[in-house]
């Protein structure tokens, strides 16, 4: 069954297909976006199906080191991901210089988003 932890492993996977392929523009460019719109509707969807309240209030879990390790984690995500649009805008803008911006951005993103899987994946409810 595909659970959201199976569907991040496997949008990372093809993120990491698209990270080798840069020069497949019509290929990388529709990949990355689509792995950015994924990481954010994600708690979207955690948030309307999961018993969050039951887990992070009434259970305590809120109080965890996990929770706020996952949580700052995904704010770094986020401003990576948002520094990546930025860098990418100016390379499609034809700025040579933000190419290798952009690479060392993504080599700290494909990091920091295999923490995040791993992260929510320890976390992870079963039920």
């Amino acid at each position: 069954m595909l659970t959201p932890f199976v569907l991040a492993c496997l949008s990372y996977a093809l993120m990491l297909v698209a990270f080798y392929n840069p020069r497949k523009r019509s290929f990388h460019i529709p990949v990355m976006l689509a792995t950015i719109l994924f990481d954010v509707a994600m708690p979207v969807f955690l948030y309307t199906h999961r018993r969050w309240w039951h887990r992070l209030i009434d259970q305590e879990d809120i109080f965890s080191f996990g929770v706020w390790m996952h949580f700052g984690l995904l704010i770094t995500l986020y401003a990576l991901e948002a520094a990546q649009i930025w860098s990418a805008r100016k390379i499609l803008a034809g700025d040579p210089s933000a190419r290798a911006t952009h690479h060392h951005q993504a080599r700290a993103l494909l990091m920091v988003r295999a923490l995040v899987l791993i992260t929510g994946g320890i976390m992870a409810d079963p039920t």
